[in-house]
């Protein structure tokens, strides 16, 4: 009778005295072009780390502070139940019967547990690396995760573990279990090293316990006589005697009550069985937050309390991770009563971070699969259309950092506000022939003519941009019509398709959604491209206290590996090494353009610089690389803006010099001891803005040693800085991951993300993590002798 009650009672909400604060945000993501289904997470209490696990059998570990992947485990789990990561790198997955704990940088099991039954439940403590798995037949064992050891065994009843509870003084432990049609059961407490019962509380069906932080109040979800009925009670923490109840005033369709859940203070965060997050407070009496992503996602009466959904705290900034969106994760903010972040992620390294506020950042794949969808629309407005605008650099760290009084300042992006203003474009012709249904176009002469009209909001552009295989090549600003028209230079140099794109900047900051299409060039074979490798090393400044001690051996070894192991590729490596007194401004852009002027559509240009880097610290901030004659590279604006190269004339040069395969190298470094923390972690972020904004503008490669200190990237043991070390490696051989004799730009730049914070850590004690924005085209740059 019970069950089919449950079955019946298909009515949901019931109005409320006070409506709860609702998630306005509205993100989805391309589910069919995402390469695995997230099917786990955890954080470390320390908010340092955070893993994902997929249904690929892939565990990914992310690095909060760095704002990457760092580790990539494959393990061969059947079913994923729960997953725990502690601070010191234990990596702790629960399946339907095991629990496996390794060390995630080392990628070894540490140790496997058996358990006794099918894990129903679990809870972790984090400060006693106290681990319990609740099973069927109401069996508990529990683990020092620590000492990799089984600390207790013991059985409640023969019925599945529902609720579990560890105590805050790692001594007890709340279990409940559900029986099938039967009697009711209390929760019951016993100790966690001899399984004594020490106190039980009132019967009921319970499918969720969490103490609060000192340990005198228990908080646990509970169904009436009919399970029709969730609530939320308080209960004493030691007698676990009745203290109050929050009546959660919803008629069940059982998924909504809590099936996991964390005590913060008066609040309970709490995760249902169809991913639904609400919040409780019981000083208010009710649901303050929630999420309202619940579906009609009726689980068997006797599976009832099986599962977990922990919210994961974020160090102590009072922000907690949750997951109700699938692949998307969010954060909540306890202060603000608010999800202020958004984390999706792909077993492939895509990942991509959103705030509330409409700050983006994440890789080019990710911006493009995950979107932005508007109440009573259709359209989907995907990250990447405000990556202009919203860029940020290392966004997750900064969400979990930001105070109460920032995001409380932060109005949050809801983009049907801006949706109608957005342009839209459409190919009309090519070469003056009306394009195809299918976007594709056929064309003889090399030299040819592109038109692009506007369909909507003409008076919106503030520019069109088109690209071909996807470097940028023209820029037109906006003039309020409808029609553009580039004239474009076709190239066999990526084989006979030449893959184009257009996109129309607009004044609320987002970007019209890209018209691509693409033209087969029929022309002339052209000539084998030629390699223009421009080289920078600057170890002597005319103000000595700037100077380095190998930027001239990393520019050296640099001009040799990549003219040794790319000649075979290119007709001709035509070199620009300039070093020292020569590197000034004018003699830098003196090879750039000889370059511009000399370089084909065809040829590949490689710039590397190794030097100083700087932001200028005006209103409009600015990225420079430092020549030799720069004399001061903080306070001094107008010094950099006469003797330094600005991220903008790099811009220029990238956009018009022909060369379709253009990759830019930088090993820039900030002067040791010339700005605090803060400063110099402001000043960073700002630089990887940049360079990450320069990439995505001009669709071309960069690699970046992201702002290292002076002195502390260089060590005499390698003869190099860490960075162009690892490069120095790479492009000598190591970097050809799938071992085909030929290296392409993208194998490289991983390669060189993944080492450079393994060199770090050995040399120095602390990971420096290097930056690659890759918007172009993958292409070799080096091919190996077998």
């Amino acid at each position: 009778m019970r069950i089919l009650t449950v079955i019946l009672v298909l009515v949901c909400l019931i109005s409320s005295a006070q409506e709860p604060q609702v998630d306005l945000v509205r993100l989805g993501y391309l589910k069919n072009e995402t390469t695995s289904e997230q099917v786990g997470m955890a954080a470390s209490p320390d908010g340092n780390h955070a893993a994902f696990a997929f249904k690929d059998k892939t565990v990914r570990i992310f690095d909060v502070r760095a704002g990457k992947f760092v580790k990539r485990l494959t393990i061969p789990f059947t079913e994923v139940f729960d997953m725990h990561l502690t601070n010191d790198g234990r990596l702790i997955v629960m399946q339907l019967k095991e629990v496996l704990i390794m060390d995630w940088k080392t990628e070894k099991t540490l140790m496997s547990f058996s358990t006794n039954g099918n894990i129903t439940k679990s809870a972790f403590s984090a400060p006693h690396n106290l681990l319990a798995a609740g099973q069927r037949e109401g069996w508990v064992n529990i683990y020092d995760v620590r000492a990799l050891k089984e600390v207790s065994s013991f059985q409640y009843k023969k019925h599945h573990v529902s609720a579990l509870a560890i105590h805050p003084d790692g001594k007890r432990i709340a279990v409940a279990v559900m029986p099938v049609l039967k009697e009711m059961n209390p929760i019951r407490m016993y100790q966690v090293a001899t399984g004594e019962e020490v106190a039980q509380s009132k019967k009921g069906f319970y499918t969720m316990a969490a103490f609060n932080e000192g340990g005198d109040r228990l908080m646990v979800s509970s169904l009436n006589a009919l399970a029709t009925k969730a609530s939320i009670e308080v209960l004493d923490g030691r007698q676990l005697t009745p203290v109050s109840k929050i009546d959660s005033k919803l008629l069940m369709i059982n998924n909504v009550m809590p099936y996991g859940g964390r005590v913060i203070g008066d609040k309970l965060l709490a995760t249902s069985a169809s991913l639904m997050f609400n919040v409780y407070d019981a000083q208010k009496g009710g649901v303050i937050f929630t999420t309202k992503s619940d579906g009609l996602n009726i689980p068997p009466f006797f599976t009832l309390g099986i599962g977990n959904a922990h919210p994961f705290p974020l160090g102590s900034s009072g922000k907690y991770l949750i997951n109700t969106l699938g692949n998307i994760n969010q954060v909540y903010d306890v202060t603000t009563n608010a999800i202020v972040g958004y984390f999706y992620c792909d077993s492939n390294e895509d990942f991509a971070v959103v705030s509330r506020d409409g700050r983006v950042e994440g890789t080019p794949e990710a911006m493009r699969k995950v979107y932005w969808t508007a109440r009573g629309s259709l359209v989907k407005t995907p990250l990447e259309s405000t990556f202009e605008s919203g860029f940020t650099p290392r966004l997750l760290s900064q969400i979990v950092d930001e105070d109460e009084k920032t995001q409380l300042a932060q109005a949050t992006f809801e983009v049907e506000k801006v949706i109608d203003k957005v342009p839209a474009l459409q190919l009309k012709s090519v070469n003056g022939t009306a394009s195809a249904t299918n976007g594709t176009a056929s064309a003889t002469q090399k030299q040819s003519k592109v038109e692009v009209t506007v369909t909507q909001n003409p008076q919106e552009i503030t520019e069109v941009k088109l690209y071909q295989n996807s470097k940028l090549v023209k820029v037109i600003p906006g003039s309020g019509k409808n029609l553009y028209a580039f004239d474009v230079s076709l190239t066999n140099s990526f084989g006979e398709q030449n893959y184009f794109y257009a996109t129309a900047s607009s004044k609320s900051g987002v970007e019209s959604e890209k018209v691509k299409f693409t033209i087969n060039y029929k022309g002339a074979t052209e000539a084998k491209p030629k390699l223009y490798l421009v080289t920078i090393g600057i170890d002597k400044y005319k103000n000595p206290k700037y100077n380095l001690n190998y930027a001239q051996a990393d520019a050296d070894g640099v001009a040799g590996i990549i003219s040794q192991k790319s000649k075979s590729l290119f007709q001709e490596v035509v070199p620009f090494a300039i070093r020292n007194d020569k590197a000034i401004k004018a003699n830098i852009f003196a090879a750039l353009n000889q370059v511009k002027t000399k370089a084909l559509e065809q040829d590949m240009i490689v710039v590397y610089y190794a030097g100083h880097g700087v932001m200028s610290g005006g209103a409009e901030k600015e990225f420079y690389i430092v020549p030799h004659d720069v004399t001061q590279l903080y306070g001094r604006d107008d010094m950099l803006a006469d003797k330094g190269i600005s991220a903008s004339d790099l811009k220029s040069f990238a956009s018009a010099i022909n060369a379709q395969k253009q990759v830019f190298i930088l090993d820039a470094c900030q002067s040791a001891g010339a700005l605090d923390a803060l400063e110099e972690r402001a000043r960073g972020a700002a630089e990887e803005k940049a360079i990450a904004q320069l990439a995505r503008s001009t669709g071309t490669f960069w690699i970046t040693s992201t702002g290292a200190e002076q002195f502390a990237t260089e060590f005499a043991k390698l003869g190099h800085g860490i960075f162009t070390y690892a490069l120095l490696e790479g492009v000598g051989g190591a970097a050809d991951a799938n071992k085909d004799q030929r290296l392409t730009i993208r194998e490289l730049s991983t390669y060189i993300e993944n080492k450079v914070p393994e060199l770090s850590e050995q040399l120095k004690g602390t990971a420096q993590f290097p930056s690659a924005y890759s918007f172009g085209n993958d292409f070799p740059i080096a091919v190996f002798e077998k």
